[in-house]
């Protein structure tokens, strides 16, 4: 595959993926009981760690490979 494809059809959807579950996240640490906030934490951690992988793999691609 590609990298153009790949970043069309893997990359972009999971980024966009990524961020509406860190939206959706924030929103029920927003709404739960703070001795729960400790399993959010953990899970906005990976989601950022997605999201930054996603981040860069993109930026690398659209910069570095023609």
């Amino acid at each position: 595959m590609l990298t153009a494809e790949f970043s069309r059809f893997v990359l972009i959807p999971l980024f966009v993926l990524n961020m509406g579950a860190i939206i959706v996240t924030l929103q029920l640490k927003k709404k739960i009981k703070p001795e729960f906030h400790g399993n959010l934490n953990k899970l906005f951690v990976v989601e950022n760690i997605i999201g930054l992988g996603c981040s860069i793999a993109l930026g690398y691609i659209a910069f570095f490979v023609n």
